[in-house]
């Protein structure tokens, strides 16, 4: 082995090189992404989101390989990631679901900001699309909260401005 001053000289490579890769492949990852998003009618908000987490998970998984690099036995780390991400997903798949639903909503444009729509039991116009909740105010002028994966299993009646209904 090189080795100098104690510090081994391969390992010190790996580390740098493994460094530079991964920062090249999240930058990598996020300009594609970036391009894909100029030609999709997603808001910008869960675009950055969607930019962001990507490039986390390669961070991580960059972490991961330096420090198998350095020699550090990764088995029980990825064991016990495997059963939190389980706990994980299972403590939040109602908020997951109502994410996606928040970005099908979005990009489905069944509805937008100012139309009167009905859901369920549940009728107002809409005053916010969020990511994860839909907001209505009532003719009563009361704020109504809508999760998004409400609009994803249920008819939605939209009032057109020319006062037809259309159901989506």
């Amino acid at each position: 082995m090189m080795e100098i001053a104690g510090i081994n000289i391969i390992q010190v490579a790996e580390v740098i090189i493994a460094l530079a890769a991964t920062y090249i492949i999240a930058k990598t990852i996020a300009r594609t992404l970036e391009k894909i998003f100029e030609k999709t009618p997603f808001p910008e908000q869960i675009e950055r989101g969607i930019v962001k987490i990507s490039k986390y998970v390669v961070y991580i998984i960059g972490f991961f390989v330096i420090i198998s690099f350095l020699g550090f036995d990764l088995s029980s780390v990825i064991v016990g990631l495997g059963a939190f991400s389980i706990a994980i997903s299972f403590a939040t798949s109602t908020i997951i679901q109502n994410l996606v639903s928040g970005i099908l909503v979005q990009a489905d444009k069944a509805f937008q900001i100012g139309d009167e729509i009905k859901v369920l039991n549940f009728e107002g116009k809409v005053v916010k699309i969020s990511i994860r909740t839909t907001v209505l105010e009532t003719s009563e002028g009361h704020t109504i909260f809508i999760p998004n994966s409400i609009f994803i299993n249920n008819a939605v009646i939209r009032k057109n401005r020319q006062n037809q209904n259309a159901t989506k």
